[in-house]
């Protein structure tokens, strides 16, 4: 009886965490409705990879639920920006569609331009790319190069620092944590590709590198997992965006979009 009874409490217990946080994500959302909602992928691979490479990844989505979430878009008439609109707006330059999204990608893996941006160009909508500049040159065939990185209209690439994304020792923490200022700069410096806008490495920052990121005419930059959309109150270095990852029901990045 008194394990049974632990049972229940320690069930209770979790399902009150639980409704906290609901509770709270939800707030948040509606709190922030006016603003922008930007969203955050990964890779997308097709539907064979997804299922025989990447299949235990929670950040590649398969060609088919990446496109249901952008057909959706599509349907229901959203406008997608590019980091220059978001910066008009952020300064009040600029005022926005009430449906707008931003739709960025991180790591710069070369799945962007094989399979993103076919679809992206099938529904006419625009996204950023933002790439570990380390990448660029070496020799893994994962991650695009120097000559895919061409500029559209649509299509727009930027730094996700040169060789910051890695992580560090200790429990879930990342090398930036550990890095002085003059390091973080120092990585700023040896990056080829633009940094006007700038997406933190696993979405993790540091004490002070706001002074870094003024140094390196950084416009914007980009976190994670705040869950809300951004607005012209935020700390422009720490804008927020939603990640996806695979497991998201579409009824959950509907909701997330609105």
């Amino acid at each position: 009886m008194k394990l049974k009874k632990m049972i229940l409490i320690s069930l209770a217990f979790i399902l009150l965490i639980l409704s906290v946080c609901i509770i709270k994500i939800t707030i948040l959302h509606y709190q922030t409705r006016d603003g922008i909602c930007i969203v955050g992928y990964h890779g997308v691979v097709s539907d064979k990879e997804k299922d025989e490479k990447y299949s235990s990844n929670r950040y590649f989505l398969s060609q088919t639920q990446f496109e249901e979430q952008i057909k959706y878009l599509y349907e229901h008439q959203y406008v997608t920006l590019s980091m220059d609109d978001i910066y008009d707006y952020y300064l009040g330059k600029k005022e926005v569609h009430k449906k707008s999204v931003a739709l960025t990608f991180d790591d710069g893996y070369k799945n962007f331009n094989t399979v993103v941006k076919p679809i992206l160009d099938k529904y006419h909508f625009q996204a950023t790319c933002f790439v570990i500049g380390k990448h660029l040159d070496d020799s893994k065939e994962q991650f695009l190069k120097s000559k895919d990185i061409v500029n559209t209209n649509r299509i727009q690439y930027y730094s996700h620092s040169y060789n910051l994304h890695q992580k560090a020792k200790g429990f879930d923490r990342k090398i930036i944590q550990d890095m002085s200022l003059k390091e973080i700069s120092n990585d700023f410096q040896l990056n080829s590709i633009d940094s006007s806008y700038f997406a933190f490495p696993y979405g993790r920052s540091k004490g002070g590198v706001e002074k870094v990121l003024k140094e390196h005419h950084v416009k914007l930059a980009f976190s994670y997992n705040q869950m809300r959309h951004m607005t012209r109150e935020d700390q422009c270095y720490y804008l927020p965006r939603y990640m996806i990852i695979d497991i998201m029901p579409q009824w959950y990045f509907e909701w997330i979009c609105e």
